[in-house]
Order: C-alpha cells, then sequence, then structure tokens
C-alpha cells in the first residue's frame, strides 16, 4: 500500500500497510459553549415541511429553517442552500458513505440521519444479510473489525482527528427544521459511518479501499472522502473509478498545506486521492474558500485536480457530544465547535449539493451531477469569466442555481489532463465582484492559530 500523508508527520508503518494521515487542514478553534439542551429551540418558523416543499422552485424563495444555530452557518447562505431547499432537502433513500474517522451517531442533530442496515438483526451475532459483515447496522469500522463506527476518545489527543467524522457528517446531512441545533446542506438523507481511519487520523489505504467496497456493495449514492496525501496508491485509484462507474458520486478533499498560508500547487505536487483520477473524471476534488470568495489561506490549489471550491474556513460544525471511551463513563462536552477550517470540511458540502441533486433527479448519471455542479457554480474574483477551469476548479459551490432548472444537464465535461477545460456558461452564472483580498494575508502559521483565539 502506498503511504500518503496529510499535515501530520508521517508515521511508519506495518510492512505492507503504510499509513494514511488524513488532511485535518486546520481544524483549529474554540468549541462553542453550547449544550445540546442551549441549542434547543430559541426561535419559532412559520415553515412547515409540508409547506415549504410545495412550493414552487425559484431562485428568489428561500426556506429558513427552525434550527437556533441556523445563523451561524454563514457557509450554507453563501452556497444558496436556502434557495436549494425550495427544491429538496433530500430523501431518505439517499445514502453518503463518511469514509473517516467514525460518527457520533447519538449526536442530537445526527442520530436521526444516520442509515440503519435493514437487513441486519442488531446484536444477534449473525450476518444476517450475508455480506461478510457481521452486524453491521450502521456502518462497520474497518480499522477495529467490528460494527462500532463512533469515534474513540483517547485523552490528550487532538480534537482534530476525533471529532472530525462527526463535524464532516453535521456539515453533509445534520438534520434540519427540527428546532435543535444546526441544519447540514441534506438534511433528509442518510448518512453511513465507515471508520478507516483511527483516531489519531491515521489509517491504510487497504482499509480505505474495503470502506470504499463496503459502500459499493450496500448501495449508496455519494463517498465523501475528506483526507489526502501526497503518494498514489492504484488500488485506492481503482476502487474510486469502480464506485464512480456504479453510478457513486465521489467527493474527495484537495488537502492542506499547513506549513504556511499558501497552500500546494498540487499540479506539481499531486495529491491523493484527488489527482489519481488519471482523467477519468471519477472524482470531484474539493478546495476551499472563505466568506470573501478568496482562496482559504491554507487551502491547496490546481487547475488538473480542483474541480471545484466549497467554503472551507471558519465554519460552524457538531462535535462528539461525549469524551471517555463512548458510553462508558463518558462525560458530555458541549456539542457543536464553531471556526472551523480545512477541504475537509468543504468537501462535505460539495458532497451534500451531490446528495441534493440525486434526491431531485435520480436518473441522472455521476457525470451529468459533476457538470451541473460545476455550470452552476459561481465564479471566484480570480476567474477571468471565460469559464475556463483555474487552480480553483470551475467556481465556488452554488447549490441554490444547481437545483434550480428542469433540464437534465447535457454532458459536455473535458478531461482534467487536457491542455483548457472549458465549460458553457448558463446565461444565469454571474461573475462575483468582490474588494481583493491577499492570500497571504496570514504570513504564518502562529498568526493563523492566533485568528482562532
Amino acid at each position: 500500500m502506498s503511504s500518503v500523508y496529510g499535515s501530520r508527520k508521517n508515521r511508519r508503518a506495518p510492512r505492507g500497510r503504510r499509513f494514511f494521515p488524513l488532511a485535518l487542514g486546520l481544524l483549529l478553534g474554540a468549541g462553542l459553549s453550547l449544550s445540546v439542551a442551549e441549542a434547543a429551540p430559541i426561535i419559532s418558523s412559520p415553515w412547515s415541511e409540508e409547506l415549504f416543499l410545495a412550493s414552487p422552485p425559484s431562485s428568489t424563495l428561500t426556506v429558513i429553517p427552525n434550527d437556533p444555530l441556523w445563523n451561524r452557518e454563514w457557509h450554507l447562505r453563501q452556497i444558496k442552500a436556502d434557495q436549494a431547499w425550495t427544491v429538496s432537502t433530500g430523501t431518505p433513500d439517499v445514502v453518503v458513505a463518511i469514509i473517516d474517522v467514525g460518527v457520533d451517531v447519538t449526536h442530537p442533530d445526527l442520530r436521526e440521519v444516520i442509515w440503519t442496515n435493514p437487513h441486519e438483526q442488531p446484536g444477534d451475532g449473525i450476518d444476517n444479510d450475508h455480506n461478510g459483515f457481521i452486524d453491521d447496522v450502521q456502518g462497520w469500522n474497518f480499522v477495529s473489525n467490528t460494527s462500532d463506527v463512533r469515534p474513540l476518545y483517547k485523552p490528550f489527543q487532538s480534537e482534530d482527528a476525533w471529532s472530525h467524522g462527526t463535524m464532516v457528517a453535521s456539515l453533509i446531512g445534520a438534520k434540519g427544521n427540527d428546532g435543535l441545533g444546526m441544519v447540514g446542506v441534506a438534511w433528509n438523507i442518510r448518512l453511513m459511518p465507515l471508520v478507516a481511519l483511527n483516531a489519531d487520523g491515521a489509517g491504510s489505504t487497504q482499509d480505505i479501499v474495503r470502506a470504499i467496497n463496503y459502500a459499493l456493495r450496500m448501495g449508496v449514492e455519494v463517498i465523501n472522502l475528506s483526507l489526502a496525501g501526497y503518494e498514489e496508491d492504484p488500488a485506492l485509484t481503482e476502487a474510486i473509478h469502480r464506485a464512480s462507474q456504479a453510478g457513486i458520486v465521489v467527493v474527495s478533499a484537495n488537502g492542506n498545506n499547513n506549513n504556511d498560508s499558501v497552500g500546494i500547487d498540487i499540479d506539481e505536487i499531486p495529491s491523493y486521492p484527488a489527482c489519481g483520477e488519471k482523467g477519468e473524471d471519477a472524482i470531484i476534488g474539493v478546495g476551499g474558500t472563505d466568506a470573501d470568495d478568496q482562496k482559504a489561506p491554507y487551502a491547496n490549489f490546481g487547475r488538473r485536480c480542483t474541480d471545484i471550491s466549497a467554503p472551507g474556513f471558519e465554519l460552524f460544525a457538531a462535535r462528539p457530544s461525549y469524551a471517555g471511551e463512548p458510553y462508558a463513563g463518558s462525560t458530555p462536552i458541549p456539542a457543536y465547535r464553531e471556526r472551523v477550517g480545512g477541504t475537509s470540511v468543504a468537501a462535505p458540502l460539495v458532497a451534500g449539493a451531490a446528495a441534493l441533486l440525486r434526491s431531485a433527479h435520480p436518473d441522472w448519471t455521476v457525470r451529468q451531477i459533476q457538470e451541473r455542479l460545476y455550470t452552476t457554480s459561481d465564479l471566484l474574483p480570480l476567474d477571468d469569466g471565460t469559464g475556463v477551469k483555474t487552480a480553483w476548479g470551475y467556481g465556488r459551490l452554488n447549490v441554490g442555481r444547481a437545483l434550480s432548472g428542469e433540464s437534465s444537464p447535457v454532458v459536455s465535461l473535458m478531461s482534467s489532463t487536457a491542455p483548457s477545460s472549458t465549460l458553457p456558461l448558463p446565461p444565469e452564472r454571474k461573475k462575483i465582484r468582490l474588494p481583493k483580498i491577499p492570500f497571504k494575508a496570514l504570513t504564518s502559521l502562529q498568526r493563523l492559530v492566533d485568528a482562532f483565539k
């Protein structure tokens, strides 16, 4: 297995199983001091689910959920999720696999949207559905080879790793309009936790491949890979290709460079798995932007592997709601975290958008979903307005525009290895004109850390 790594020092692995520390980005910042009780309803909303889902699609209509922490989620307004929700909030038959460190499946904002295996009888010690996994009721842990998909807490470990999968899950699909906590991009889909990275955020490509194969067998619609490294494993690339060929939309973070505030040009130093598609368009590579639609300071960039960008700087997300061995003397902690960042949190927004498109258009192919996301994105300030793919992809995600419109997109994507990847611009796609903000506004990692305090 190939070794790939993120921001952490590369670790020595057992022979034949090299480690894949995940690209955590800069998931820095204080945990928001909000308990689950404090995140209970503090506002009321006139909307009911039946009412707003019946509203005719229109870019001028929005849905405002009654989740009290909605106002902290600037990223959802940035990508026009409130407009997309007039068309769809997702459907329970659309499942997104989250291949990560594990998910707090009892978190109040997640427990109702966690996927359950309808063919497995919990706790009977029998492989009821004959898929090779005993009691895989909510997914599988490929690190411990058990059915426990919760993140394992270890004292003094980095919360960046321990809470990573839960934050990713909440950004994709935290339950919405339930009067509690926050809301995800696609709040009525189902989330399948698959553990392929350990509590330190390290793992092997072998386990990631096994997780992808499981997701493929269980019929998921979208796979989110908020992980990245700089050495390719052909087995991982092939597994992603198989998933894409089977109709699964695969989304990957482009990775981050935590040693400065510029990021790495992944055209020169490829990041995997985002750069491992070999021109087959099997994966959506995601870069990160900030609230001003500038590149997030640490986010990697590169025209060949970056297909689209999404907010990935100072986001609001859920964190595991316990500390200690899960459910054995565990201690409740604040259930939400603010000012988190990295392409690891940008990718889930795109995965959620893909899940909404799959919910609204179940007959669309992977290529059609990709093109809809790309051609409806907002041009970034450094785009030249021609629609040519840049180092930040085709633009910044606009899921509201992606969900509007009735016609199925015509597939005309060009290979990412072509000299010029150009897509036709839809008439409504307008260039964002914002004040230019230098990418290197934060000149050192320490200044970036200070900014989160």
